[in-house]
């Protein structure tokens, strides 16, 4: 453990390692220098250049390299056709972008993946069984931030029936670029329902809650080049103001089903 008895830091995934997480057990695990920090910091460099780097469709104060699933669903909540196709159709491509980005060394997400399936099994999710992107690098350019907010692919895309099967959402992030100041992660031991998330939405966002109407985290967790950290994707969780300087990682979500392998998906 670190200071922090909600934040499970360990040397390295290994089998089981996930549950004290999906029992809710701790907030989050931290793994430090899952990816060496030079090579992050490389990483983030060629992937900040990338031809690609654009704005999210439905949220234009973040950018990224490749795309969310997320991005394929209009302001009311309906899924856009033209841009679910785009979204399946570009999924193979981007990934293979950013592996490129990450040469000579291999993606820090493949050695994730690896070690899970070797723990667990994994696959990556599908949609009409076509494979759904993983694993998209997001860049927070400084002055910007992450509202709080929580992830449920069954309210996200409520026509999948993926989002019925899984036990617990997870996401996992491996941080390239951290700013020298600000950026922090910041959880909250709370699954908020719609009804309490509508209560503290923020006007100005599609996605995310009024910081002054929520509560304050349970807990901040300051991060480095090179971490690993799972949180429970379903629980609120944000990311303070990077002050100085950008926040760039890697970030895909895991679907938690007993008995079946984990599905990855962004």
């Amino acid at each position: 453990m670190t200071g922090d008895h909600r934040i499970l830091a360990l040397a390295g995934l290994a089998k089981g390692c996930l549950e004290p997480l999906t029992a809710g057990e701790v907030l989050a695990i931290r793994i430090p220098g899952f990816t060496d920090p030079a090579e992050a910091r490389g990483m983030a460099r060629r992937l900040a250049a990338h031809s690609s780097l654009s704005a999210y469709r439905n949220t234009p104060e973040l950018v990224r390299v490749g795309e969310s699933h997320y991005e394929t669903h209009d302001a009311d909540g309906s899924t856009n056709g033209h841009a679910l196709a785009e979204y399946l159709r570009n999924a193979d491509p981007l990934m293979e972008q950013i592996r490129a980005c990450c040469a000579p060394h291999p993606s820090p997400l493949d050695v994730l993946w690896r070690n899970l399936d070797a723990f667990y099994g994994l696959e990556r999710a599908r949609i009409d069984d076509r494979p759904m992107f993983a694993g998209v690098c997001r860049v927070f350019p400084e002055g910007s931030e992450l509202l709080p907010h929580n992830d449920r692919l069954s309210r996200d895309a409520p026509g999948l029936a993926l989002g019925r099967e899984l036990d617990a959402q997870l996401t996992a992030n491996i941080y390239l670029q951290v700013p020298q100041r600000g950026g922090e992660l910041q959880l909250w031991d709370l699954r908020p329902d719609e009804v309490q998330l509508n209560t503290w939405s923020a006007s100005d966002s599609e996605y995310g809650t009024d910081r002054a109407l929520v509560p304050p985290p349970s807990c901040v967790l300051p991060v480095s080049a090179g971490d690993l950290v799972l949180i429970d994707a379903t629980k609120l969780h944000a990311v303070s103001r990077q002050e100085q300087g950008a926040r760039i990682g890697l970030s895909c979500f895991l679907g938690v089903r007993h008995g079946r392998p984990l599905v990855c998906w962004s």
